[in-house]
C-alpha cells in the first residue's frame, strides 16, 4: 500500500504540472489531480496503520509547511482588510502546496523515492518544453516578440514560464551529469538548451537575470567536472541569443536601469516619455515601496490572505492587485510572519542542499542532487525577487 500511494502522489504532481484538463476539458468534472491525492492519502494511512508508523515525519519542510498553514489561517480570520473567512484562491493554493510538501516528506523514506519524486517533475516539465518550443515555430506572441506560455497556470505569460524553467533547468542539468548512455546524456543537455531558449524567447528580464545568476553559481561546479560540456554550452548560448527577436534583445538591454529603478525606493519626477519597459519598471518599483509601508503599518498578520483592496489603496495606492515580489507578497498576506515563513522555505532547499553535499561526499549521485537543490534555491530566490506567486 506503501508503493502504491507514493505512486498516486507521483501522479497527483503529474497532473498539477501538466494540468491536461486544459487541453482535454473533459477531465475537468473527472478531478483527476484530486482524486490522486485523495487515494495516495488513503493508501498512505492504511500502510502507517498496518506498520504501525507515524503518519508524518516532522522534518524542516513539514513543521515549516505545518506553521504556514497555521498562521494563514490565522491571517484568514484576523488579518485586518481580509474580505471574508470564506475559503478562497489564495487559501488554496497554499492549503494544497502545504499538504502536498507534507505528504511528500513523510512517504518520501528513501534516496530512490526522493529520485523519483524529482524525476517526476522533470519529464513533467517536459511537457512545458515542448509546449515552448512549438509555440516558438508557429510565433505565439504577446506583446511583440515575447513567447506565450504553455496552458499551464504557472507559465502561461511570459515571466512565469522563464521562472519556471529556470527553477527546473538546474534538474536537467543533473539529469544530464547522471546519465550513463550518450545519446540520453546529450538529449538531456538538448533539453536545458532548449529551456534557456525558451527565456531568450520570452523576452523576460526576470528569466536573463536569473540565467545569469544560475551560471555564476554553476560555473566552478561544472568548470571542474564537465569542462567539455561547459564549453558546448557557452557555444550554444553563443549561437543562441542573437537568434531571439530583435524586440527581446532590446528589452534585455535595459536591464541594468530597471533593477536600479526596481530598488530604488525614491519616488523620481519623470520628465520625458516612458517606453512600455520602462513604465513597467517604475510600476513595479512604486508597488514595491507601497507594499513595503503596508507591512510595516501592519506587520503581525498582514492585511489578509485574500485582503479588500479598497480599504488601503487611498493610503497606499500602488500596493493592491499583484506585487511582482513574493517575498513582499507574502508579507502583505501574512505580515513579517509570511515574509518569515517564504525566507525558511527557500533556506531549506538551499542549507538541505548544503547538508545532502557534506553527508553524502562518497555518493556522487546523490551529493550532485544537494548541489541542484541548491542551484533551483538560487533560482528561486532571485527569480521570486520579480514574481507575484510565493506559494508555487
Amino acid at each position: 500500500m506503501s508503493l502504491w500511494g507514493f505512486r498516486f502522489l507521483l501522479w497527483y504532481i503529474c497532473v498539477m504540472f501538466v494540468q491536461p484538463q486544459n487541453r482535454f476539458t473533459f477531465l475537468w468534472p473527472l478531478r483527476i489531480a484530486n482524486l490522486a491525492f485523495v487515494i495516495a492519502t488513503c493508501l498512505h494511512v492504511l500502510s502507517c496503520l498496518e506498520g504501525r508508523r507515524t503518519l508524518i515525519r516532522l522534518g524542516p519542510g513539514t513543521v515549516t509547511a505545518l506553521a504556514l498553514l497555521f498562521f494563514a489561517m490565522l491571517s484568514q480570520q484576523f488579518g485586518v482588510y481580509q474580505i471574508s473567512p470564506a475559503w478562497n484562491n489564495y487559501l488554496d493554493l497554499i492549503v494544497k502546496n502545504a499538504l502536498l510538501l507534507i505528504m511528500v516528506e513523510a512517504m518520501a523514506t528513501s534516496v530512490e523515492r526522493v529520485w523519483a519524486v524529482q524525476m517526476t517533475m522533470f519529464f513533467s516539465t517536459l511537457w512545458w518544453v515542448k509546449g515552448g518550443l512549438r509555440l516558438s515555430a508557429l510565433g505565439a506572441t504577446y506583446s511583440g516578440d515575447r513567447l506565450m506560455g504553455a496552458a499551464v497556470s504557472m507559465i502561461e505569460n511570459p515571466n512565469g514560464f522563464a521562472y519556471m524553467m529556470c527553477v527546473f533547468l538546474p534538474l536537467y542539468l543533473y539529469a544530464f551529469q547522471q546519465a550513463t548512455k550518450k545519446w540520453v546524456k546529450w538529449s538531456f543537455l538538448a533539453c536545458a538548451l532548449a529551456a534557456v531558449w525558451i527565456v531568450f524567447e520570452t523576452g523576460s528580464r526576470t528569466g536573463l537575470v536569473t540565467l545569469i545568476a544560475i551560471g555564476i553559481f554553476l560555473l566552478p561546479h561544472y568548470g571542474k567536472n564537465h569542462f567539455k560540456a561547459l564549453l558546448l554550452i557557452f557555444a550554444a548560448l553563443y549561437i543562441l541569443f542573437p537568434l531571439t527577436g530583435a524586440k527581446n534583445r532590446e528589452r534585455f538591454r535595459t536591464i541594468p536601469a530597471s533593477i536600479a529603478a526596481f530598488f530604488d525606493p525614491a519616488e523620481k519626477e519623470q520628465t520625458k516619455a516612458r517606453n512600455q519597459d520602462e513604465k513597467s519598471a517604475d510600476e513595479r518599483q512604486a508597488k514595491n515601496r507601497d507594499t513595503w509601508a503596508l507591512i510595516k503599518t501592519y506587520p503581525a498578520f498582514g492585511v489578509g490572505i485574500n485582503p479588500d483592496a479598497s480599504q488601503y489603496e487611498g493610503r497606499f495606492p500602488m500596493a493592491s492587485g499583484q506585487v511582482h515580489c513574493e517575498i513582499l507578497m507574502a508579507g502583505r498576506q501574512m505580515g513579517f510572519i509570511g515574509m518569515g515563513m517564504y525566507l525558511g522555505f527557500v533556506s531549506i532547499i538551499f542549507f538541505g542542499g548544503t547538508w545532502i553535499r557534506r553527508h553524502a561526499a562518497h555518493w556522487p549521485a546523490v551529493r550532485d542532487l544537494g548541489w541542484t537543490f541548491q542551484m533551483q534555491a538560487v533560482a528561486i530566490a532571485v527569480g521570486g525577487a520579480f514574481s507575484p506567486l510565493p506559494w508555487h
